[in-house]
């Protein structure tokens, strides 16, 4: 008789198990669907944040380099030197304060984008300098402004331009 309520027991138990470990199975399954979607969820909005920071980023450079171009840099700062060598310190403190401001942002784009905006910058300090080079620094401040559109002219692209059509190609690969 034991032999047969032992074999009774395991007839009613083995399905039970089968029940409870298929049951187990299922639930830590579905466990951890719902982590997995949870993660991408925060991972997703962590990326929408990440990308809302890198535009903005990529924005301030674009103004960055609008700021650096050497017409507009000397719009801002001719009338506030008298003579070609203040205007030339002018110009290159300009150049570099704001510059100062924007370090923080290359975290934000890849390097050979920042590289571009290194270029620019380092191009317009270049222009300055070489125009400078050839005026007296005794000389009227707009000796100097002629000298840094003529030799602008000369030059193949605005320096700046260049790593604007950086900075916007890697904003449009953000999208894409």
């Amino acid at each position: 008789m034991a032999n047969n309520d032992i074999t009774t027991l395991l007839l009613v138990l083995a399905p039970a198990a089968l029940v409870l470990a298929s049951s187990y199975l299922l639930l830590r399954r579905m466990l951890d669907a719902d982590l997995r979607r949870k993660q991408a969820e925060v991972l997703l909005l962590r990326r929408g944040e990440t990308l809302k920071t890198r535009f903005s980023a990529m924005e301030q450079l674009v103004v960055l380099m609008e700021h650096l171009s050497p017409t507009e840099l000397l719009l801002r700062t001719t009338r506030h030197a008298a003579t070609a060598g203040a205007l030339q310190l002018l110009l290159l403190d300009t150049v570099r304060n704001e510059m100062e401001q924007y370090l923080p942002y290359q975290l934000y784009v890849n390097a050979d984008t920042w590289q571009m905006v290194i270029a620019a910058r380092n191009s317009v300090i270049s222009l300055i300098n070489q125009s400078a080079a050839e005026i007296r620094p005794d000389e009227p401040s707009i000796h100097l402004s002629k000298k840094i559109l003529t030799e602008l002219q000369t030059l193949p692209a605005v320096p700046t331009i260049d790593a604007i059509a950086a900075l916007r190609k890697e904003a449009q690969l953000l999208f894409a």
